[in-house]
């Protein structure tokens, strides 16, 4: 138990960090030589915790405290700023929250804060923009009318265009003993 304890200490640590600064961000933002010694420092760390020797634990877990300390304080004397993500935030007609940010580390920051929403990047926007088959419809709305607002779209299903010279179906349904309104037609007994 004493050694989960350590682990979860700095896997907390290493949470926080990766918050404030994007997951595996830091390390790039650091000079080589302080880079080097931090990955050293984290695989002796790994490896006390995959030997479950205590001792090892307890010395390595206060030495990566050490180490993230030394990294975040090298970023900010190098002028680097953590992260502080942009993000926009909508609830979608299914009520779900979509939060959009500018990258991926920013994504990954949000996707860690525990509330219950979808992250998406502008990137994946795009990308679902580009793939999907209404936005031509989209793009001449505002091209028509722009600064308009699309409130909905609702895009019929490929085979299921109308067919004009067929007509409407009429949705009366007497083969079944229902109008549209759901009205049972009484039928007499025997018949």
């Amino acid at each position: 138990m004493a050694v989960q304890g350590l682990v979860q200490s700095v896997d907390a640590l290493t949470d926080a960090i990766e918050r404030k600064w994007g997951v595996g961000r830091l390390r790039l933002l650091v000079e080589d030589g302080l880079r080097e010694r931090f990955d050293r420092q984290w695989a002796k760390w790994q490896a006390a915790y995959g030997a479950q020797d205590l001792d090892a634990v307890r010395a390595h877990s206060e030495a990566m405290r050490r180490a993230w300390a030394a990294m975040d304080t090298a970023a900010l004397a190098a002028g680097h700023q953590p992260l502080a993500p942009e993000v926009w935030e909508t609830r979608m007609p299914d009520g779900v929250v979509l939060a959009i940010v500018r990258t991926l580390p920013e994504a990954q920051a949000l996707a860690r804060d525990g509330r219950d929403r979808e992250v998406w990047t502008l990137d994946e926007v795009g990308r679902v923009i580009c793939a999907w088959e209404g936005r031509h419809w989209v793009d001449a709305i505002h091209q028509h009318f722009p600064g308009s607002r699309i409130e909905a779209l609702r895009l019929t299903p490929r085979g299921g265009e109308f067919d004009w010279s067929r007509g409407d179906a009429i949705p009366f349904g007497h083969e079944t003993g229902d109008t549209h309104a759901y009205t049972p037609i009484r039928r007499r007994a025997g018949a």
